[in-house]
């Protein structure tokens, strides 16, 4: 774990820390030699950089961990680390939770919560099939950091575990109302309708959407995923994995938003609409932080709610 963040950085500060060099600007000097402009980053935040000699900069890219020493100083009201060493830090030695957003509650009560609903099943080939990725460490550690989306919702560590709780909240509360829906199938379905997404985003560095995500996307491996393991369970029914992987294949709803299918069952339309819900109201909750103490009435244009967001009186 890191010793310094840059939120927590001052200005007469020494600095000695890794952080993601996340701009680098090289301009040249007026008596001849270069500088270079720079921006480090980590979990909370970033910080501007100037390197006077741009030492060690040439084989070094945006993207890279590098290890800085500096002290920090305030320049056109703004704080900036003036760099006396600069050079690339090792992959090997970087934890993922000191660069990137994550969730700011306890994961672990999040997956307890997860386990909770796990034991509610009692049909055995769905609990078989729930043992048979929860019973795998490998899973369960991508699955409890992986974030739900890259710009959308829960962009953070621990965002796919979050909504995979809210969604299946939703969904014991809608079983309650509509009491002809197969429980067990719609709880299965809840904990398994992303988990495409350990695979579809890289997460250490930044988040961004790796090779497999961008040739197949989570929908597909998703289902993928889900269809092996089936495989491996004897006397798994036949009528069940269809309509398991049907859900996982439809729970988009659309083309347009990823899904080869359209919802053609009663579970699979429940989890499509509660899916959507927890997605939309994450983007209304990080519209109203945004917000907060701005004291505007309404938001910018949302790209993805298609829409300014009414923010009351106070924000």
């Amino acid at each position: 774990m890191k010793s310094q963040y840059v939120g927590e950085l001052k200005s007469g500060q020494t600095v000695k820390e890794k952080f993601v060099l996340s701009k680098k600007i090289i301009k040249d000097k007026k008596d001849g030699g270069y500088y270079a402009i720079l921006e480090f980053s980590d979990r909370t935040g970033s910080i501007d950089g100037i390197s006077w000699s741009g030492e060690n900069l040439n084989n070094i890219s945006v993207g890279d961990f590098v290890f800085i020493t500096g002290n920090v100083s305030e320049y056109s009201g703004r704080l900036q680390v003036v760099v006396n060493s600069i050079s690339l830090g090792d992959d090997e030695d970087i934890d993922p939770e000191d660069f990137l957003p994550q969730y700011q509650g306890d994961i672990d009560e999040v997956l307890t919560a997860i386990h909770g609903f796990r034991a509610k099943i009692r049909n055995p080939h769905l609990r078989s099939l729930l043992d048979a990725f929860f019973d795998d460490n490998t899973f369960v550690e991508l699955f409890r950091l992986a974030p739900a989306a890259k710009r959308v919702h829960h962009v953070y560590l621990g965002g796919l575990a979050v909504h995979t709780l809210s969604v299946l909240r939703l969904l014991q509360n809608v079983r309650s109302v509509y009491d002809f829906l197969d429980s067990d199938l719609l709880i299965t379905a809840g904990i398994l309708h992303d988990v495409g997404k350990i695979h579809e985003y890289t997460y250490k560095k930044s988040i961004d959407i790796s090779d497999q995500g961008r040739l197949l996307g989570h929908i597909v491996i998703g289902s993928e995923m889900v269809a092996q393991r089936i495989a491996q369970i004897s006397g798994f029914p036949d009528d069940l994995r269809l309509r398991l992987v049907h859900m996982i294949l439809s729970h988009h709803g659309e083309v347009k938003w990823g899904s080869p299918k359209a919802p053609l069952f009663p579970e699979a339309l429940i989890l499509h609409y509660v899916d959507n819900l927890d997605s939309k109201m994450e983007m209304m909750r990080q519209v109203f932080e945004q917000h907060r103490g701005k004291n505007r009435q309404w938001s910018d244009y949302h790209p993805f709610l298609e829409r300014e967001i009414y923010l009351g009186e106070e924000s």
